[in-house]
C-alpha cells in the first residue's frame, strides 16, 4: 500500500515537475518576445532546445503513465484470472465435501 502512496508522490512531482518547466518555459518565451532583437538572436537557440527537451520529457512521461495503465491492466487480468480460478477449486471442493457427507 505504501508503494502505490510513494508512486502515487512521484507521479506527483513529475506532473508538478513539468508543469513549472512549462511555466518557465512559457516566461522565457515572453520575455524573448520583449527583449532587443539582439537578445533574441541570442537567446532564440537556448529557448528552442529547451522546448526541445520539455517536449521530449513530455514524451516520455506519457510513455511511463501509459506503460503503468498497461501493467495495471495486467496485474488486474492476472488477479482476476487468479480470482475465478479460486472460485473454481473452492466449488469443486465444496462438491466434494457434500458428497463426501452424503455418504
Amino acid at each position: 500500500m505504501s508503494d502505490q502512496k510513494e508512486d502515487k508522490t512521484l507521479k506527483e512531482e513529475l506532473e508538478e515537475e513539468l508543469a513549472k518547466w512549462q511555466t518557465k518555459m512559457d516566461e522565457a518565451k515572453v520575455q524573448l518576445h520583449l527583449g532587443a532583437k539582439d537578445a533574441q538572436d541570442k537567446l532564440q537557440p537556448h529557448v528552442d532546445k529547451l522546448e526541445q527537451e520539455l517536449e521530449e520529457a513530455k514524451q516520455q512521461w506519457q510513455q511511463l503513465e501509459e506503460a503503468s495503465e498497461k501493467s495495471l491492466k495486467d496485474i488486474e487480468k492476472g488477479v482476476r484470472v487468479s480470482i475465478t480460478a479460486m472460485k473454481k477449486s473452492f466449488e469443486n471442493a465444496k462438491k466434494h465435501f457434500t458428497d463426501e457427507e452424503k455418504k
